[in-house]
């Protein structure tokens, strides 16, 4: 039996964002260029600030980035719709942790902030709430969906997890940041690499 290696990264990648999401599974229209109709799950000033973070981690350059693919309103959506109360609270108290943070160090949310300000704050916050930390008791043994490792805030790990994967699976992110090629041709043993030379969405000429 032939196994599709693109509908396997679908699936894996679909079972990465359930673990994100604190639910067992997901299905295939959770990753819909356009999120279903649903009551939107974070406040206004919450999804501006979701907004603003989404737009620093992963920012417009030479291609579209993180809200160019609408990954704000495709999160949203699945808090809405599929993700677990407890996972719905880790990320509501992540942001405002976030925005406490901006509020002590800079006197404005983290919303407020200008894009260049915004990058240099995360910075540092991104070094702190990422730092790792001893698994605490009883807690499960890690595997392939799961975090690399247990850090000081998880809360802020889902998030910026959910707004990477979701970027990535994102036709934008295929077609303009990375390589897609549907029927890649022959096996090429050997690809001349240059400083413009982009990744692969699909499986490549290899």
């Amino acid at each position: 039996m032939m196994i599709d290696p693109d509908a396997m990264d679908r699936r894996a990648l679909l079972g990465s964002l359930a673990t994100l999401l604190g639910v067992a599974s997901l299905p295939a229209e959770a990753l819909a260029a356009k999120p279903m109709a649903r009551k939107r799950f974070l406040a206004p000033a919450q999804f501006a600030m979701l907004s603003a973070l989404a737009d620093t981690i992963v920012p417009t350059t030479d291609t579209p980035g993180a809200l160019g693919a609408g990954v704000p309103a495709k999160l949203d959506g699945m808090l809405s719709g599929w993700a677990s109360a407890a996972t719905r609270a880790k990320v509501t108290d992540a942001l405002a942790r976030l925005n406490a943070a901006a509020l002590a160090k800079t006197k404005k949310g983290f919303a407020a902030l200008t894009p260049a300000r915004r990058k240099s704050f995360l910075t540092g916050f991104d070094k702190a709430a990422l730092k790792a930390v001893p698994p605490p008791p009883g807690a499960p043994k890690l595997n392939f969906f799961t975090p690399a490792t247990y850090v000081v805030d998880p809360g802020y790990l889902t998030i910026k997890g959910l707004v990477i994967n979701l970027y990535y699976s994102s036709e934008i992110a295929m077609t303009k940041e990375l390589i897609y090629e549907h029927n890649p041709g022959p096996f090429e043993p050997s690809i001349k690499a240059t400083p413009a030379t982009r990744p692969w969405a699909s499986t490549g000429p290899f």
